[in-house]
């Protein structure tokens, strides 16, 4: 009987619950379009958001030892930094002495240092992640490094920011206290700042750019930085977009220097003359930065030269013969580079060569030809990427005695001036073989939210970044 009450007493509530609806469903409905409108409003167009914390997202894979720049310098600072030559100096460091060889180097930390949690900083405290190093701690300020090889290039690798040996404490101006991760990858880190007078920082990390354009459209970051495609946001008119010159990137073609075709230097030197320039990016014409120390603006230059082209391939004739010319020839490039790879195969194909491309992800393990995007050091020193010995990094096979040697001296000499001189003439020697053509610098992209600029250049100086 209970049961039965309980079931009429149910449908009795049910039915005046319908009733009610009918009688307001127009207030209801109104409502619920409003709803509706606020949410969509506040993803396209972000009106609110909190004050005291900024939301950073990044578009890649990242572990604790591989962070961005970005995030490790709201962490730490560096013991050496370069200027925009890619001369070095101290950061945190008062400076260095060398030996005449330079296999000794003395680092002496400035005075009055302390790590985030307010303790002093002490040579011990420091963990160089560098290997085949002899460290030893003469005082609490002072750090002598002892190098198998001599490598005067030694400072550059001293531009990383620092951190207390076995934990994330670096010198501020933030902190880690909070770290979440999907099995080794890193997807969320909170920051704490050390000063109470600047906010907290919110950083994600996702994995593909797709992700993260739906991620900042819903509000979970107000400023996404290593876009690769910014028209994403043309036309949203409350974002903004920064782009700077990657410096310590470059995109070229190599050429497989050991393939059949492409071992005739005439050839490789044709391909390159008739390489077109990239619209709207930064040309590299050299294996160095134009504002480099290294660079040598008399070098051989390559790119949309169609006479000296004509030529090199009537040179390139003389050694090969006409079913040779015939034979294919392959660009390889990943799909982000796509766009340029088909440029430059309408460029190659006026030449009359038989040329195709070919779209792979990841880096091609074999290639004829390869438009990727490589890492280069601050420093001139380039002996990984080009020296016959490098077999691992050296994809182009490249095989110069003249430029071997220039690589050698050039990382023992300490004198700048003595080191440019043989960076000028590996310069020459390098485009002269033509073993790649180098075409530009790419940008870096950074799409943030307007209303958000004046919280981030606070803790960021996005101006700084997007010059």
């Amino acid at each position: 009987m209970r049961n039965f009450l309980s079931f009429i007493n149910l449908k009795v509530s049910f039915l005046i619950l319908v009733k009610l609806l009918k009688r307001n469903a127009v207030n209801l409905i109104l409502i619920f379009l409003i709803i509706l409108i606020a949410i969509f409003s506040q993803l396209k167009y972000q009106f609110f958001y909190n004050l005291h914390t900024i939301s950073l997202g990044f578009i890649g894979t990242y572990q604790e030892h591989d962070l961005p720049l970005e995030v490790t310098r709201l962490l730490s600072q560096s013991l050496a930094e370069a200027d925009t030559a890619g001369r070095f100096k101290g950061k945190l460091l008062a400076g260095w002495e060398v030996n005449h060889d330079a296999t000794v180097f003395k680092l002496k930390l400035k005075d009055n240092l302390q790590w985030a949690d307010g303790s002093p900083i002490r040579v011990a405290d420091l963990e160089l992640a560098i290997p085949n190093l002899e460290v030893k701690n003469l005082d609490d300020k002072t750090l002598q490094i002892t190098l198998k090889e001599a490598y005067s290039p030694f400072p550059s690798l001293l531009t990383k920011p620092i951190f207390k040996k076995g934990i994330l404490i670096g010198t501020g101006p933030y902190k880690i206290t909070r770290l979440e991760k999907s099995r080794i990858f890193i997807t969320k880190i909170e920051l704490q700042p050390v000063d109470s007078a600047l906010p907290k920082i919110s950083v994600r990390f996702y994995p593909n750019e797709k992700v993260a354009l739906t991620g900042f459209n819903l509000g979970e970051a107000q400023a996404l930085f290593a876009l690769s495609n910014p028209k994403s946001f043309v036309g949203n008119a409350q974002v903004d977009l920064l782009q700077k010159g990657d410096y310590g990137k470059i995109v070229s073609i190599l050429f497989q220097t050991k393939d059949v075709l492409l071992s005739n230097r005439s050839l490789r030197q044709a391909l390159g003359f008739i390489t077109p320039g990239i619209e709207d990016e930064i040309v590299a014409d050299n294996p160095y930065p134009p504002k480099s120390w290294a660079y040598d603006q008399t070098a051989k230059k390559y790119l949309s030269n169609s006479d000296e082209a004509s030529a090199a391939l009537e040179r390139a004739k003389a050694a090969l013969s006409d079913e040779k010319l015939k034979q294919e020839i392959i660009l390889t490039a990943t799909p982000n580079l796509e766009a340029v790879g088909n440029k430059v195969i309408t460029e190659w194909k006026k030449l009359g060569l038989n040329v195709k491309l070919r779209v792979e992800s990841g880096i091609a393990q074999n290639f004829q030809a390869l438009l990727i995007t490589q890492g280069i050091p601050q420093d001139p020193d380039q002996y990984f990427l080009w020296h016959t010995t490098q077999e691992k990094t050296n994809l182009t096979k490249y095989d110069s005695k003249r430029a071997d040697k220039n690589l050698e001296d050039g990382r023992k000499i300490i004198s700048e001036e003595d080191r440019k001189i043989k960076y000028f003439d590996f310069q020459k020697t390098l485009l002269e073989d033509a073993p790649a053509v180098f075409l530009y610098f790419p940008k870096y992209n950074i799409a943030y939210l307007k209303k958000a600029k004046p919280a981030l250049d606070q803790v960021l100086n996005l101006h700084i970044l997007g010059n």
